[in-house]
């Protein structure tokens, strides 16, 4: 038995050897089991079959792609890994196999280039119609492959620019293969009640990029909330206001509270003697905005709150690096007679704001950017205009206005003016009927403008003026031709400027003077400060004392003496 089981066992073997030897054989010449590779623009891999009966050996006639193995014998599979294309068109290379003994094979390989194209991650985006300052702005992804210029289409109402394009660069470092880069849009708050869309378009620089389709990115707006004109209407006006301009004491604008709970809040009371009318009742007639953070202007809402008699926003995060134009949305209050924007960051009023000079008694821009008094602000579209505030519009603390210039790159340094160039000052001193005028803190340099009877419309102190202070109180006035400027003014400052030369006559000798404080207020100029010139700033003339003003005036040295005594 056990010489039976080896026979067969041998036998077995044989078997096997002939039949491995056979397989051997099966392999003549050499043979691939393609003819070709065709593979897309973003490249990858393939596989060769290979039999051959003899070594061979492969490479390619291109960088782009890799064989692995490189060579072989017998039945080989080789990987085939090819790069991602870098042009647009096709392109093509050769795979060469030298078997030994045997022709050379070579296998073309293709490869398709990419699409000129400018693809958007997300084609259709919605945003809310509010947010705060920091959150309104939303991100794209873009992959391309050309340069390319954006461009943002608003609907046919809508006239408003609420998109900001952001800058951005293309690194387009290897040829046509696509790059992705991540747009950030801001957007501006939707004042309106309908849903507003705008449609940003993608497209080449060069013209002869043609895409496939246009690269078009659609955001919806939702609407804002509607307000209604009734004491409902006030309170969300003034909560979207809140939210729109980034108040710091949001929270105080409660909406289960009752309205006339709310801080810096005021509302119509039927005894109010300046009730406008019936419908004004419970509305609201004062309101107050203390330590915002926007970087626009005072929102649209504003107009919802028809019967406002004061408005105040004062006090913006970072003003002096913002300027801010003023929109016309507040121009329309026909009730408006107080009116602060202070420390906000303005640097121009629309000609519209003239609409409110039927009733605006006090205006407060102080601690803004202008460079100069805005055009607007004349005697003739505010003649009710009683106070005037523009102190401390600067931007940048500055001694030396030799140094002006350099901060042209910078929107200015704040309200510079030069009454020896231009005479926008003057437009101020002729304003009769203003009562208050506060100008202190600015960059105004020159001598402070001279007038002279008879010249531009001046006139002189009559008896009549006299009647009103007294009589011969001031009757030295009606004799000595000195020009009557500023008549009704109770406050005036114009200290901490950069004025030079004497102070004219209508200064030194005005009735109210010694009502504005003229120590401190009038002739204490910018300590240390150097005009443009380089001339040290003050008045050549400011008095030691004003022994010279009783005896032009008698009969104020027992009212103003007497005063002082009371005040020590």
């Amino acid at each position: 038995m056990k010489n039976y089981l080896k026979i067969v066992l041998f036998a077995m073997a044989v078997c096997t050897m002939i039949a491995c030897h056979d397989d051997e054989k099966k392999i003549l010449g050499f043979d691939v089991d393609k003819e070709n590779i065709t593979i897309g623009c973003y490249g990858g891999e393939d596989i060769l079959k290979v039999s051959s009966e003899n070594v061979w050996v492969a490479i390619s006639s291109e960088p782009w792609i890799t064989i692995s193995p490189a060579n072989g014998v017998g039945d080989t599979e080789c990987k085939i890994v090819i790069d991602s294309s870098l042009v647009n068109d096709m392109r093509n290379a050769v795979i060469r196999f030298s078997p030994v003994g045997y022709d050379v094979v070579e296998i073309p390989v293709y490869q398709t280039g990419f699409d000129k194209q400018i693809v958007i991650e997300e084609a259709d985006i919605e945003i809310e119609s509010s947010a705060k300052a920091d959150k309104r702005k939303f991100k794209t992804k873009i992959t391309t492959n050309v340069e390319f210029n954006v461009n943002v289409e608003y609907s046919d109402s809508e006239s408003v620019k609420w998109l900001t394009v952001p800058e951005y660069t293309i690194e387009l470092e290897r040829g046509a293969r696509p790059r992705t880069l991540e747009l950030e849009f801001e957007w501006k708050m939707n004042p309106e009640f309908n849903n507003r869309v705008a449609k940003i378009h993608f497209t080449p620089v060069n013209e002869e990029d043609e895409l496939k389709e246009p690269s078009v990115l659609t955001v919806t707006q939702k609407a804002a909330p509607i307000i209604e004109d009734n004491r409902a209407g006030d309170s969300l006006a003034l909560i979207t206001i809140a939210e729109r301009v980034g108040y710091l004491n949001l929270g105080s604008y409660d909406n289960s509270e009752n309205m006339r709970n709310w801080n810096h809040v005021k509302l119509w009371e039927v005894t109010d003697t300046t009730l406008p009318c019936k419908e004004a009742i419970g509305r609201v007639r004062e309101y107050s905005f203390f330590m915002v953070n926007t970087k626009e202007s005072i929102p649209q809402e504003v107009k919802y709150l028809k019967y406002a008699e004061k408005i105040s926003f004062y006090g913006n995060v970072n003003t002096m690096l913002l300027s801010i134009p003023l929109d016309t949305h507040i121009c329309n209050l026909e009730y408006l007679k107080e009116l602060e924007i202070g420390a906000y960051g303005l640097v121009s009023l629309p000609k519209e704001l003239a609409r409110l000079g039927n009733t605006l008694e006090v205006l407060n821009l102080s601690s803004n950017n202008f460079n100069d008094i805005p055009d607007v602000i004349t005697p003739e579209n505010f003649p009710k205009l009683k106070s005037l505030n523009l102190i401390a519009n600067k931007r940048w603390t500055m001694n030396d206005l030799r140094k002006v210039g350099d901060y042209e790159d910078r929107d200015g340094v704040g309200l510079y003016i030069n009454t020896n160039v231009n005479g926008n000052l003057e437009r101020l001193l002729r304003w009769d009927n203003l009562e208050e005028l506060r100008l202190s803190n600015n960059y105004i340099e020159g001598k402070l403008p001279d007038f002279q009877i008879g010249v531009d419309g001046v006139e002189g102190y009559t008896q009549e003026d006299a009647d009103k202070f007294g009589g011969d109180t001031i009757n030295n006035l009606v004799n000595s031709k000195i020009p009557k400027i500023l008549p009704n003014m109770k406050l005036l400052s114009i200290n901490l400027n950069y004025f030079t030369g004497e102070a004219p006559d209508w200064l030194l000798y005005h009735p109210h003077l010694l009502d504005w404080f003229p120590e401190a207020l009038i002739f204490s100029q910018y300590d240390g400060g150097v005009d443009s010139n380089g001339k040290v700033v003050g008045f050549t003339n400011s008095p030691k004392d004003f022994e010279y003003y009783y005896d032009f005036f008698p009969g104020y040295r027992d009212k103003y003496e007497l005063k002082e005594e009371w005040e020590d």
